[in-house]
């Protein structure tokens, strides 16, 4: 009984937060405009502003990098919403390597500790977990930033992994870049989508965590 009222409550509270950003949306939406506008009227200071926002996009788990792959887009076009894309990932994924390798080891390490990805690669010879990073790098489904944590933890070259997850990138953000350019009159609209699924994400992290 007590197990099923804790499943109804967590529901309940999933759904105030989706009726929450439904409901919000015009602000959500304006927000987004204000950011689109910031960076259009930046001149040559555009693309700056663009990959600095990737890069926390990429250092701060768990905020989504892959919609803002496809906002660089419809801004910037695809060829250099793909550059900017890929020049700002590239350097927050070494960013954070370099974090978990120097600065937070111990910390970094005992989050990790359970970790699938951690698991598979530690113990590695470089060579293997170069080729593993290179395919994680073309699954969008495994968090980027978690990958460059982990790997900060193995002996591998940074200069190695920068060059795989580059090379890794190219064809997830080729394909979200031209989507974004595809979808630019629509993006306003994809907002709310794109919120609604980063929140049931971070609510299923919860859940997970619980369990």
């Amino acid at each position: 009984m007590v197990k099923s009222l804790s499943k109804l409550a967590k529901l309940i509270i999933f759904i105030i937060v989706i009726l929450f950003l439904i409901v919000f949306f015009p602000k959500l939406n304006n927000t987004y405009q204000n950011v689109e506008d910031l960076i259009k009227n930046s001149g040559i200071f555009a693309p700056f502003i663009y990959v600095f926002l990737m890069i926390v996009a990429i250092l701060v788990s768990p905020i989504p990098s892959s919609p803002l792959a496809i906002f660089g887009g419809a801004v910037f076009g695809p060829f250099l919403g793909m550059i900017y894309t890929l020049i700002g990932a590239t350097i927050g994924a070494v960013l954070a390597f370099l974090v978990s390798r120097f600065f937070l080891r111990d910390y970094i390490s005992r989050k990790l500790e359970r970790n699938k990805f951690y698991k598979r690669i530690r113990g590695k010879d470089n060579n293997n977990i170069a080729k593993i990073i290179l395919f994680t790098r073309l699954m969008p489904h495994i968090s980027f930033d978690i990958v460059s944590y982990a790997v900060g933890l193995t002996s591998l070259n940074v200069w190695t992994f920068a060059l795989v997850t580059f090379i890794g990138m190219i064809p997830i953000v080729f394909l979200l870049s031209f989507f974004g350019n595809l979808i630019e009159p629509y993006i306003s609209r994809l907002l709310l989508v794109f919120a609604v699924l980063f929140f049931a994400y971070i609510f299923y992290l919860y859940l997970k965590k619980k369990k």
